[in-house]
This record gives C-alpha cells, sequence and structure tokens, in this order.
C-alpha cells in the first residue's frame, strides 16, 4: 500500500515511548513492504529531516500546499490523535483523502473525558471521528461499540500499543528495589497507586519502594523507604525495571492497558496489575501477571513469592508479547482492519506467521 501517516509533532528532544509509538509503527509497516510517509509539524526556522520516507510541514496551509495530490492517492490515509490542530487536520484528511482514512487514538479515556466536559474548541467531535472509515482505539470492552453508536463513527477496532523489542530487553543490573512503579497515569488511577505502592511500603518498613515519571501523585507525606526518580528514557526503561524484584502495572481506565505494561513485560519484568476487565485476554493470570485487589495482596507478593517463580513470571509475560503484542504484530493487525474496512482481496499475512 502507499500510506501517509501525520504523527505528533516533531520534538527531537523528546525521547518518550509515547513519542516514538508512530515512527515504529510506521517502520514496521515499511517492513512489510509498504511505501510510507510519515509527515510531522515543526517549527518555522527548525532543519527539515526530508527524504521519502520523513517529511515535515509548518502547518495545515503548509500541508495543503506540498502533501494534497500524494495524500489524495494514497491507498491509506493514517492520522495520529496528538498530531497538531488535530481537529483542523482532521476535517482537511477526511475531505482531501482518496483512500482509507484512519484515526489513531492511543489514549482512548482521555478523549472520552474531553468529549464528556466539552471545553475545548480544538479537540474532536463526533462529527468529525465519523468523517474517518477505521478508528483505532485503545480501550477494548464496550468502547468500541460505544463509539460506534453513539459517535457515529463508522468502524471502532481495538488497537493497543506494540513493543519494538530492540529497545526492551531484561536487565542484568543488581536489585535495588522491591517494588517500583513508572508513570505516566490517570487521575483516576493515583489513589490507587497512592493506595497500594505508599500502602505497602507503610505495611514493609524494611522494604525498597520506587516512584519515577508520576511525582504529583502524591504529597511529601509520604514513607521515607520510598524514593523518587525521574522518568527514565525508552533506552533506560530495561535497566530501571531490572533493578524491581516487581513492578506495579496499573490500567489507564477500565478496559485500558496501562501506557507501559508492554513495554514492562518485554523487560522480563514481574508485574502486579490491577483487575481490569480485559487484562485476561492480554495475558495468563497467575501465570505471567499476578493480579491484585489490596495492598495486603501486594504485599502478600513481595513477602511470599520465591525468586525462582518470580523470575519465571517475568519470562512468562516477556515471551507473551514476543509472541503477540510486538510492532510487527501491530502492523499486521492494521492490514487486517484495513482489509476488512475495504472488504477487498486478501492482501495481506495472518498474524500466526510472525510468531
Amino acid at each position: 500500500m502507499d500510506i501517509v501517516f501525520l504523527g505528533p509533532a516533531c520534538r527531537p528532544a523528546a525521547g518518550s515511548q509515547a513519542d516514538t509509538a508512530p515512527r515504529q509503527l510506521a517502520q514496521a509497516l515499511r517492513r512489510r513492504g509498504h511505501a510510507v510517509l510519515f509527515l510531522e509539524r515543526t517549527a518555522p526556522g527548525t532543519q527539515r529531516e526530508e527524504s521519502s520516507a520523513v517529511a515535515t510541514y509548518l502547518d495545515l496551509a503548509d500541508l495543503h500546499a506540498r502533501f494534497h495530490s500524494r495524500v489524495r492517492r494514497a491507498d491509506l490515509m493514517l492520522v495520529d490523535a496528538d498530531v497538531p490542530q488535530v481537529a483542523d487536520v482532521s476535517r482537511w484528511a477526511t475531505n482531501t483523502a482518496g483512500g482509507l482514512t484512519v484515526f489513531w487514538d492511543r489514549d482512548t479515556p482521555r478523549t472520552l473525558a474531553r468529549h464528556a466536559l466539552r471545553e475545548d474548541p480544538g479537540c474532536m467531535s463526533p462529527e468529525l471521528f465519523a468523517g474517518y472509515r477505521l478508528y483505532l482505539c485503545s480501550s477494548g470492552g464496550p468502547v468500541p461499540r460505544q463509539l460506534e453508536r453513539e459517535w457515529g463513527v463508522a468502524r471502532a477496532r481495538v488497537f493497543l500499543p506494540g513493543v519494538d523489542v530492540g529497545h526492551f530487553a531484561p536487565g542484568s543490573g543488581r536489585t535495588r528495589w522491591d517494588l517500583g512503579h513508572l508513570g505516566p497515569l490517570s487521575a483516576e488511577r493515583r489513589g490507587l497507586l497512592t493506595q497500594w505502592l505508599l500502602g505497602a511500603a507503610r505495611g514493609w518498613a524494611e522494604g525498597r519502594f520506587v516512584l519515577a515519571g508520576m511525582l504529583s501523585a502524591v504529597d511529601d507525606a509520604w514513607p521515607a523507604n520510598v524514593a523518587r526518580h525521574a522518568a527514565p528514557s525508552p533506552r533506560e526503561h530495561a535497566g530501571f525495571l531490572g533493578a524491581q524484584r516487581f513492578t506495579l502495572a496499573l490500567s489507564q481506565a477500565e478496559h485500558t492497558p496501562g501506557a507501559n505494561l508492554f513495554e514492562a513485560a518485554a523487560c522480563g519484568a514481574a508485574l502486579i496489575c490491577d483487575p481490569w476487565t480485559g487484562l485476561e485476554d492480554l495475558f495468563a493470570l497467575g501465570e505471567e501477571v499476578m493480579v491484585a485487589r489490596t495492598e495486603r495482596d501486594v504485599l502478600r507478593y513481595l513477602l511470599a513469592m520465591p525468586e525462582a517463580d518470580r523470575h519465571q513470571l517475568g519470562m512468562r509475560a516477556r515471551a507473551r508479547v514476543l509472541a503477540e503484542h510486538t510492532v510487527a504484530h501491530r502492523a499486521v493487525q492494521l492490514e487486517q482492519y484495513a482489509n476488512e474496512a475495504e472488504r477487498g482481496p486478501p492482501w495481506m499475512a495472518p498474524v500466526r506467521s510472525l510468531n
């Protein structure tokens, strides 16, 4: 396919997985044989990175002037939800594209919350969502059907983050903490983090705990055995997670995995998760991840699980990610969704061919 991919704004200094995920998907699609032009908005005066695979634009007028014809003839137009001026860009993209139009929402709970508040005039509206023929959302359960019934979305499908396994692998450093959490985290899950991580720290004074990248989730009254850590870069994730005996991986919202669930599992982390509906479809509960309902459950895992069992828990979670949740699998899944939306010939390969 000929694909035009509108990604988030170009931020050379940014290093979060959220910034790199769109580029990684574009690369995975290229490895599948597709021609992908990845477009990023950049500031005036910034040196442009131009090639047949990546290009930048200054604003919507520049986007239209330079890439109108390419978008018009593309087989697939993919718009990331974090593209600047997403509402205006979506209107332009759905009116211009001659092929399949796809919207990739990597934080559907945030989108639903913004729509409920109706405070941001620049955010997406149901009318704009309805202009796309395929909506890729980060939430499962009833959410895709809700988007179709209440928002007029033509076809909503679950599309979870994939892992570039070259960036996430088990670390070999020494253990520094018994339990840690790596943000970001939604506001509705911060209370659960406070209850479980800080509750476990208060219940086990000899234990060592760490909270990284989400320091605003709690106040200064936390226990002395909880360390504060700046958010590590993706390249530092493996070392950071490898220094923890257990990692607390909380969901972003009901039916929505946390932003770092698959990355942590790819690092071989021993995961303790909250019991959200849909987790059982991603990992085998009790074999690949442990589920906690209270801080007492968290403490029980920390104090009672043998080290050999803990290590095997993390390795089984990593094996599941390698088998089903890499960015290469997501590229194939996008092909399948696109073929379904187009109802054309079955030109894509099945997911199991990657195993």
